[in-house]
């Protein structure tokens, strides 16, 4: 782990938080939608960027969680802080690109948005549409730029946590486990993660009691306890417990995509806070050379970097 808080550690930490995402999200693009004894099954241990998969994806290639992430991310850069209506514009036209993968909840959200519901009620919209709950993880797998730009401020960190997973997802549970993610992620920038953890744990208390639950039950879970699911409640505790039981970032991410279900999901958000304690550098060579979006997502890592004004 690499430690300090300079700026070139901190520059590592904002690039390996963006790129562990992107390379968890194409680790575990195989293992989507397979159960766990599936993945074991048909490929052992998923250790490689094998492609391939109900996506078909090349090696090395991203779906959903990256490719949203970045609409947020380059969002943030375009504007320098949160612009909303700019960022639903964009997932607009990125639904329009006919992704891979875009999951119910999102896909409501944005075709009553482009169907002309004013951005800011495109989600409770959905949530008419669908006719129920829009707790899942579809705002968490993009939330992570915001911690980096608002790493220093965390009244705005949370309020634009809260407000950017608004727009596609009307239920607050996924609000509130994006809010904390961002906190996990800020503290694990800062060599912090365990340290902070209480303190994090205490301020959802009075906020959401079910994220608070999570967040002081999750250290002390068995693996047996650990599910892969779209629902935002698993996919955090997913990466929580991996990130602080795993040895490195390796043994994190992999961990994470082998168990199947939402692998992609899983691997992203794991690799996100994998990547922010240990960096870019602590990231294997050889996923990161396979990896499609590397040098884009490198770019934008680096303007959140300067626009965070980071000493």
């Amino acid at each position: 782990m690499t430690s300090g808080r300079g700026p070139d550690v901190l520059r590592d930490r904002f690039r390996g938080t963006l790129l562990g995402l992107a390379v968890g999200d194409a680790l575990g693009a195989p293992a989507e939608f397979l159960t766990a004894e599936q993945v074991v099954e048909k490929y052992g241990v998923i250790t490689e960027m094998l492609g391939g998969g109900v996506f078909d994806v090349a090696p090395g290639e991203v779906t959903d969680a990256t490719e949203m992430m970045l609409c947020v991310a380059e969002s943030l850069v375009a504007h320098g802080a949160f612009a909303p209506d700019d960022i639903m514009r964009r997932l607009a036209q990125w639904l329009d690109s006919r992704p891979y993968h875009v999951s119910l909840t999102v896909r409501a959200a944005l075709i009553s948005y482009r169907s002309g519901t004013p951005w800011d009620l495109a989600s409770r919209r959905a949530y008419e549409i669908l006719g129920g709950p829009t707790a899942c993880n579809g705002s968490l797998i993009r939330c992570a730029p915001i911690a980096l730009l608002y790493r220093a401020d965390a009244a705005t960190r949370l309020e634009v946590s809260l407000r950017e997973s608004t727009l596609t997802h009307f239920d607050r549970l996924a609000g509130w486990s994006c809010a904390a993610f961002n906190d996990l992620v800020v503290a694990a920038l800062h060599d912090r993660l365990l340290d902070e953890l209480p303190a994090i744990t205490r301020s959802f208390d009075d906020e959401d009691r079910r994220v608070a639950a999570l967040l002081r039950d999750t250290p002390g879970a068995e693996v047996e306890e650990i599910t892969s699911s779209a629902f935002v409640i698993d996919t955090l505790r997913t990466a929580l417990w991996t990130v602080l039981n795993a040895a490195d970032f390796e043994h994190a991410a992999t961990i994470a995509v082998n168990l199947g279900n939402d692998a992609t999901a899983a691997g992203a958000v794991t690799g996100a806070l994998a990547g922010a304690v240990y960096g870019v550098s602590g990231i294997p060579p050889r996923w990161l050379e396979g990896l499609a979006v590397r040098e884009r997502v490198t770019g934008i890592a680096d303007r959140l970097f300067e626009l965070a004004g980071v000493d």
